[in-house]
């Protein structure tokens, strides 16, 4: 009886053991599983996230086999570029195809002129690591090797975001100067092809398009006396998506602007005799209030914005577009783009004054005077960089 007890003992614990170890393994197996679906399912969805993330200059058509890479050139590339790199080399040497190949760590960089087969989206199931990408329209801004390429993103990659300023305050300017720093076309909501045949090709796309950096826009809102109300009317629309604002003191942009009027150019100058026709009087009674409500309107009710003063823009270039190019998350290649801006950033639309003469009565200067005092209030209380301080030594009345 006793032999027989310890058997019987000996066997309820083996099972009680075996048991015991089965269920930890159970646990440990599946918590393993778990795991290891966990983590396939995180790397599938940063897969997804970098195969759908825009590349500026190019878009993504597809995937294609390692076969089909014969019919590509494979470039030399640093050990660290990136796709956006491999894109630029490919458009510096007129390709119209790129393909980035990516192998545990390292990536390839492929181009091609042509392809002679179908590719679509659906291809890319068991290829993701080989994207074909198609390059876009892209150019030199400038006559200088050194810089890169400015382009076209594809039609939905950018918000819309606006460049915003009264007439006169140099906002074809900084268009030329946002394209040279991000490598990307400006767009506009005026279809000026005067514009577009001196280089600034986004003029002509629609403005909402995605395909453009920055929109510039003259219009502001629309003041309803007899309400006493504001209507946001055609800002409201870069609410949330928000707006570059160009400041430059009122009586340099009344002067710029009362200029283009006049000679109907971008870069012309005029005379002495033309400040005293009745012109100038209705064009500063007209635009001072202009610069004034367009300015205080995007200050209060048009969120992100960032403040740019024209002034600092010409004293400190370099600082200004960081800002600028920081803001609408295009930075990537500021270092590279840097110098070639410094040393191309006249452009072909930044007006010189050989004029000596200008006639601002006495109430025009009480009245413009009250505008830059109620911008500047507006800008500290916004939290915003205040105008200039030159702006009280500028003129000598």
């Amino acid at each position: 009886m006793k032999e027989a007890a310890k058997i019987g003992a000996f066997i309820l614990l083996v099972f009680f053991f075996v048991h015991y170890y089965t269920m930890l393994s159970t646990l440990y197996g599946e918590g393993k599983s778990s795991a290891e679906s966990d983590i396939r399912v995180v790397r599938e969805e940063e897969a997804k996230a970098a195969r759908s993330r825009p590349v500026r200059g190019a878009s993504l058509r597809g995937c294609i086999g390692v076969p089909e890479l014969q019919a590509f050139n494979k470039l030399r590339m640093s050990s660290n570029f990136s796709v956006h790199d491999c894109v630029r080399r490919c458009q510096k040497v007129d390709y119209s195809f790129a393909v980035v190949r990516t192998v545990h760590r390292s990536i390839g960089c492929y181009c091609s002129r042509e392809i002679d087969y179908t590719l679509s989206n659906s291809r890319c199931v068991g290829r993701k690591n080989i994207l074909l990408y198609k390059l876009l329209d892209c150019g030199l801004k400038v006559n200088d090797s050194t810089c890169g390429l400015v382009c076209f993103d594809s039609p939905g990659t950018n918000s819309a975001v606006a460049l915003a300023s009264v007439p006169g305050s140099g906002n074809t300017w900084m268009r030329h100067l946002i394209e040279l720093i991000t490598g990307v076309y400006t767009g506009s909501v005026y279809r000026d092809r005067a514009i577009t045949q001196s280089g600034f090709l986004g003029e002509l796309h629609y403005w909402n398009d995605g395909s453009t950096i920055a929109i510039k826009d003259h219009n502001f809102p629309i003041m309803i006396k007899e309400l006493n109300t504001t209507v946001l009317n055609d800002i409201a629309k870069y609410n949330h998506t928000g707006a570059i604002l160009l400041i430059r003191n009122p009586y340099d942009a009344l002067i710029s602007e009362y200029k283009r009027l006049v000679t109907n150019k971008h870069l012309g100058d005029i005379k002495a005799k033309d400040f005293s026709e009745d012109s100038w009087e209705v064009h500063v009674n007209k635009t001072e209030d202009q610069w004034r409500f367009l300015n205080t309107n995007y200050i209060k009710y048009i969120s992100p914005l960032l403040v740019v003063h024209y002034e600092d823009l010409k004293r400190d270039a370099r600082q200004q577009l960081w800002r600028v190019a920081r803001f609408l998350n295009a930075d990537h290649e500021f270092e590279i783009r840097i110098n070639c801006v410094l040393r191309n950033q006249e452009g072909l639309f930044h007006r010189h004054s050989n004029s000596s003469f200008y006639s601002f009565t006495e109430e025009m200067r009480r009245r413009i005077n009250s505008n830059i005092a109620e911008v500047s209030r507006l800008l500290t209380l916004y939290h915003h960089p205040d105008i200039p301080e030159q702006y009280k030594s500028s003129y000598t009345f």
